[in-house]
C-alpha cells in the first residue's frame, strides 16, 4: 500500500506550494504520483464550503478519492486546510499509511502575505468563511511533522516534507519486500509464473 501524505494547515500557509514540489520530485524519481489540491478538487466537484458541515462532508470526498487512488497503486499528496481535529481522527482511522504534515504558519505572517487576498476580503466583510477568523482551526494533536513555513526557507521546508515522504516510501517497500520474502516459492508447472503483491 502506498503513503498519503495529507498537507494541512491555514490558507495561504504553503499546503500547495509545498505538495506541488513534492509531486514534481516523486514524479521525476519515477513515482505513480497524485496532487490533490483541495480547492481545485471542490470547484470541479461543485462542493461548496460554506458551512461547517460542508467542510467535513468535503474533507469525507477528499479522503473517499484517496482511497481510490492508493487501490491503484499511486502515491497520494492531499492540500487540504482540514481544520477539525475529528477530519484528522477519521483520516487516521480509513486511510493506511497516512501521514498528516501541519504546515504551521502564524496568522499575523499569513496576513501579510494574503497571496490569494482572502485574509483583505474577510476584514472588508467580502468573505465570511475563512478558518481562524470566522471558524475554528483545531491545532493538530498529533502530525507526524510540522513545517513552519514562517521560520524556515521553502527549500528547508520541501526537504523536511521530501524526507517523511521517503521514509513512508521505504517503509512500504520493506513490507513488500517482506510480504513477498514470505511467499512461496513456485515449482513444477508454476516455475515460470509470477508472484507478486
Amino acid at each position: 500500500m502506498t503513503p498519503t501524505i495529507w498537507l494541512l494547515g491555514l490558507s495561504g500557509s504553503g499546503k500547495t506550494t509545498l505538495g506541488s514540489l513534492l509531486r514534481l520530485y516523486l514524479d521525476g524519481q519515477g513515482f505513480d504520483v497524485e496532487f490533490i489540491d483541495a480547492d481545485t478538487f471542490c470547484r470541479s466537484n461543485g462542493l461548496s464550503a460554506a458551512t461547517p458541515e460542508d467542510r467535513v462532508r468535503n474533507t469525507d470526498a477528499l479522503r473517499d478519492y484517496a482511497l481510490s487512488l492508493q487501490a491503484q497503486g499511486k502515491v497520494c499528496v492531499v492540500a487540504a486546510a482540514t481544520p477539525y481535529e475529528s477530519m484528522r481522527q477519521n483520516n487516521r482511522a480509513l486511510l493506511p499509511m497516512y501521514r498528516e504534515v501541519w504546515v504551521r504558519c502564524s496568522l499575523q505572517t499569513l496576513v501579510q502575505r494574503d497571496a490569494k487576498g482572502l485574509y483583505a476580503k474577510a476584514e472588508r466583510g467580502v468573505l465570511s468563511t475563512l478558518d481562524s477568523v470566522f471558524d475554528a482551526f483545531d491545532d493538530p494533536r498529533s502530525p507526524h511533522c510540522i513545517i513552519d513555513t514562517d521560520r524556515y526557507s521553502l527549500v528547508e521546508c520541501y526537504e523536511q516534507l521530501r524526507d517523511l515522504t521517503l521514509d513512508a516510501l521505504t517503509q512500504d517497500r520493506e513490507w513488500a519486500d517482506t510480504g513477498r520474502r514470505m511467499l512461496p516459492q513456485a515449482s513444477g508447472p508454476f516455475m515460470n509464473a509470477a508472484i507478486a503483491l
